[in-house]
């Protein structure tokens, strides 16, 4: 794998921060994935870039999981340490970027985020409205990046102690255009929850898109 030096790190929770380095000089699509690991680790992880595909910069957004080795050791890196990086594939993308008659919907819950703030940043012009389950108001990151009235958060536990929501609360009680394209990246049981609710409300599967983070 190829090494980076860590250009700079971001802490955004207690669990969660962005990583940035410069960018390779390789091709990228928004949405695409990278290997990332640490010198002498001997394992990597994988994920999606969340920095635009044209930016100077090559911007990853992590969660320290319990257990997780590379996330762990990551979150404590410094600015000058060495990151392994590899990639980059994979074929979540938008498929017709360019044409501002289409509509789409992004739904994500925690860094799932990540390949839909790369889209935005990527081609801030595209018609979306973005759904991000999150638990708590922290973890809505970067929220002033997305267009005015199309970033929707979907709070489970709120700070001012009222009733909290998830994205597929959201999507139960509202109604949905059946001509938007929808991509979904989170853990496999809101995918699989929010794909029946999408098809009991008569999206066709051929509308949507899924990445599963783990």
């Amino acid at each position: 794998m190829n090494t980076y030096p860590l250009y700079d790190i971001e802490h955004l929770s207690k669990h969660t921060f962005r990583i940035r380095i410069k960018r390779p000089d390789i091709d990228i699509v928004s949405g695409q994935c990278f290997n990332i690991g640490l010198p002498g680790l001997q394992i990597n992880r994988e994920y999606s870039i969340y920095s635009a595909a044209d930016s100077k910069y090559l911007d990853f957004l992590i969660r320290a999981v319990e257990g997780g080795q590379v996330s762990s050791a990551l979150q404590k890196i410094k600015p000058g340490d060495l990151i392994e990086v590899d990639g980059a594939y994979g074929e979540f993308s938008l498929k017709d970027p360019l044409n501002n008659d289409k509509e789409y919907l992004f739904i994500a819950t925690g860094t799932g985020i990540a390949p839909f703030h790369s889209f935005v940043e990527t081609w801030p012009t595209i018609n979306y409205t973005l759904l991000h389950g999150v638990r708590y108001t922290d973890e809505c990151y970067h929220s002033n990046d997305y267009k005015e009235g199309s970033y929707i958060p979907c709070i489970s536990k709120p700070a001012d102690g009222s009733k909290g929501k998830r994205v597929t609360d959201y999507l139960s009680n509202n109604k949905l255009p059946l001509n938007t394209q929808v991509y979904i990246c989170g853990n496999r049981k809101m995918i699989i929850d929010t794909f029946e609710i999408l098809h009991s409300k008569g999206v066709s599967g051929d509308k949507i898109m899924t990445e599963v983070f783990f």
